[in-house]
C-alpha cells in the first residue's frame, strides 16, 4: 500500500491509529490577502484552459497560487511531484503533489516538513484519506530528523473548492469549511494565515 491506497479517513485511523474529527480551524470571516495583478492574470488565464487533469489544474491554478505566496514568505520551500517515502511498513510511500517544508534548501526535501497538498480531479473527499496518510508520514518523518513539530497542515483540492486538514499530536482535524477560486484572496489568506504560526 502507498498513500493513494489511503482511500479515506477510516483506513487512515485503522492503519495509523489516529483519530479524525471536524471543525473550524480558521478565523471567521476567513483571512483575505491583497493579491497581485500576476496571480489574478493567471487565474483568468487557467479558467479558458482546459482543465480536465490534476496535471492541468496543478500547473495552471495551484502552482501559482503557491508561487504568489513564496514570493510574500521567503521562509519556506515547496517541492511539486516529489517522491516521500518515510516507512514502508505502514505504507507511507509514493508521491506527494506538493509538499511544504521550512527548510530553504532547495536541493533536497528536509525537515520539518508542515504541509502536503494533494490535487484531485473530481470530488475532494476522495483525497482525504491520501492527504491525512501523507501529514502523519510527515510527522514520523519530522521526528526521524529531530525536527519535532505539534502541528502539521494539509490540503486537498481540485483547483476550484479546497479543503483544509490539520494534524496535531494524533488527532486530524477536518476543517467544515471550504474556500473556493472565485475568492482566491481567502486561499492565500488561509495559505498565508498557517505559514505565520511558523514564523519565530
Amino acid at each position: 500500500m502507498a498513500y493513494t491506497e489511503f482511500l479515506n479517513l477510516k483506513q487512515v485511523e485503522k492503519k495509523l491509529g489516529i483519530k479524525t474529527t471536524d471543525i473550524s480551524l480558521f478565523p471567521s470571516p476567513a483571512p483575505i490577502a491583497v493579491i497581485s495583478q500576476r496571480l489574478i492574470d493567471d487565474i483568468n488565464y487557467a479558467k479558458l484552459m482546459p482543465l480536465m487533469s490534476e496535471k492541468a489544474k496543478s500547473e495552471l491554478v495551484i502552482a501559482p497560487i503557491f508561487k504568489e505566496v513564496k514570493l510574500r514568505k521567503q521562509i519556506f520551500n515547496y517541492f511539486s511531484g516529489y517522491t516521500f517515502d518515510v516507512d514502508s511498513s505502514l505504507s507511507l510511500t509514493g508521491i506527494c503533489d506538493f509538499l511544504f517544508t521550512l527548510n530553504t534548501n532547495k536541493n533536497s526535501i528536509s525537515a520539518p516538513v508542515f504541509c502536503l497538498v494533494e490535487a484531485k480531479n473530481c470530488a475532494i473527499d476522495e483525497g482525504f484519506g491520501q492527504c491525512a496518510a501523507e501529514m502523519y508520514a510527515a510527522k514520523l518523518y519530522n521526528e526521524q530528523e529531530g525536527e519535532n513539530i505539534n502541528v502539521i497542515y494539509g490540503c486537498v483540492t481540485n483547483a476550484y473548492d479546497w479543503c483544509f486538514m490539520k494534524l496535531e499530536y494524533n488527532i486530524i482535524y477536518v476543517d467544515i469549511d471550504r474556500y473556493y477560486l472565485n475568492k482566491v484572496d481567502e486561499i492565500v489568506g488561509i495559505i498565508l494565515y498557517i505559514l505565520k504560526q511558523y514564523e519565530k
